[in-house]
């Protein structure tokens, strides 16, 4: 007999997401519902929007409601709202907006071949927009007494992660995403001290990300858990070398690893390159004058050209030339040798604060970054996205060891994750960490919240010489 036992993680998370479905659901309906009262009973919308042909009966609108309401839920299905339940703000936020606008397109669609009724179209579109604004508050709410209820009454969900290094330090900031988890590490122990360790601690879950761990060990510490009743959970060793989406395929009838590439590819890459362009375009239209007057400034101040073309480090390592606005002397590669024992940043990137190579209007437009802008030359050229990991000079990705050459998976960008976390006052290891987390971790909402975070640093100065 089916048992619901309300203490498993499972059982509340599934208790989650049918709370969830359920209140979708119901605010879908709600929002038609309303759409239709605004419409044709508010007299604030009906002054802008006379009702011309007289106010239809809400009978004739059930039926397309009902197909609306099987519509979007089935939508919501497809873009994964009930899936992962820890996402970002901005993730939500895109995912609720993808999966509102698909469902409204498709019903929209149905009502212009159906000529049985003339729906009104300002219905519809209230409804639309209603329903992503309930949704998204709705589970945006949801999240937060889920992750209140979880701190705060129910006991924590311990997780053991067993091993040392980057790949278990990986696992753990992962898990500890959720709130409903309790963390712990263990370095690399014996089938023997695990079985002690279960026993003095409260584990339900058992993790191991040790990548050189021999089979048979492996096989014990199973058995271990498999005494304890307990989920014993291997991360696979080739994540060491690729994060990216692994899935388990046994389409040829054995078991086998498929991982998905971290770089972007196909629509998603197509996605991110029309958002660059639209963008930039935009920048351009906005900030031709301004932009003039500063190469006639650059002009004036020192001799040498007004942009520069530097070849840079691309995607997969293939070099580039790099636009900027000129801010150091003419003469500024030559002098680059002399002035390598002063760097004030380790690993193989070269920053010095008081760097005697740039020129007066230099040092203004690196403090506001605006000698950047020129990048977005690179960016109509498909060599460049307005955010990723900035372009390195090829000396220093020549440099890169087998962590840091990630970075390279995906175009290089204006602004980044660690240009918004500190900019030049990271260290070279926190710099690189943070781009490879980008790669990893991609997604529009990620590029959403840099791009955000991106008006402040700028406009504040910080981290920037």
């Amino acid at each position: 007999m089916f048992k619901f036992n309300f203490a498993s993680l499972k059982a509340r998370r599934l208790f989650y997401r049918v709370v969830l479905f359920v209140g979708d659901g119901v605010l879908v309906v709600s929002s038609l519902c309303l759409a239709y009262l605004s419409r044709f009973h508010w007299d604030i919308i009906t002054g802008f929007f006379p009702v011309t042909k007289g106010v239809p009966g809400f009978d004739l609108y059930v039926p397309v409601y009902v197909t609306a309401l099987i519509v979007w839920m089935f939508a919501f299905v497809l873009f994964g709202f009930y899936r992962r339940i820890s996402l970002l703000l901005l993730d939500e936020l895109l995912r609720v907006f993808r999966g509102v606008v698909a469902g409204w397109v498709i019903v929209l669609a149905g009502t212009f071949l159906y000529r049985g009724v003339d729906y009104s179209r300002m219905v519809l579109g209230l409804s639309c927009v209603y329903a992503f604004v309930s949704v998204l508050s709705f589970r945006l709410l949801m999240k937060l007494l889920y992750n209140h209820i979880a701190n705060k009454w129910w006991e924590p969900h311990t997780v053991l992660v067993i091993g040392e290094g980057r790949m278990s330090q990986s696992i753990q900031k992962v898990l500890k995403h959720h709130p409903e988890l309790s963390v712990i590490s263990k370095g690399i122990c014996s089938s023997s001290e695990l079985q002690v360790f279960l026993k003095r601690n409260k584990v339900r879950e058992v993790f191991v990300g040790v990548p050189d761990l021999d089979h048979t060990t492996l096989i014990e510490m199973s058995e271990v858990c498999d005494e304890f009743e307990l989920p014993f959970r291997i991360v696979p060793d080739v994540l060491e070398l690729r994060m990216g989406e692994v899935v388990i395929d046994d389409s040829l009838g054995m078991p086998t690893y498929q991982i998905k590439p971290m770089t972007l590819h196909g629509w998603t890459y197509f996605f991110k390159h029309l958002t660059d362009v639209l963008i930039s375009i935009g920048i351009l239209s906005i900030l031709i004058f301004p932009l003039i007057f500063i190469a006639v400034w650059i002009r004036i101040d020192s001799e040498g050209p007004i942009l520069l073309k530097q070849l840079r480090a691309g995607h997969r390592c293939k070099p580039f030339y790099c636009y900027k606005f000129r801010t150091m002397v003419e003469n500024a590669d030559q002098l680059l040798e002399e002035l390598k024992a002063k760097n004030d940043r380790g690993g193989p990137v070269f920053k010095m604060k008081n760097d005697p190579r740039i020129t007066r209007v230099g040092k203004w437009l690196r403090k506001f970054s605006l000698d950047e802008v020129p990048q977005i030359l690179n960016i109509l050229r498909a060599e460049m996205s307005l955010v990723g990991p900035r372009p390195q000079v090829l000396w220093e990705a020549a440099a890169y060891d087998n962590w840091a050459r990630k970075r390279l998976n995906v175009l290089p960008g204006i602004t980044g994750l660690w240009q918004v976390s500190g900019r030049a006052h990271l260290s070279y290891e926190q710099m690189i960490d943070l781009d490879v987390y980008y790669v990893e971790h991609w997604s529009p909402g990620l590029d959403l919240k840099i791009i955000l975070r991106t008006i402040p640093t700028v406009l504040g100065a910080q981290g920037a010489y």
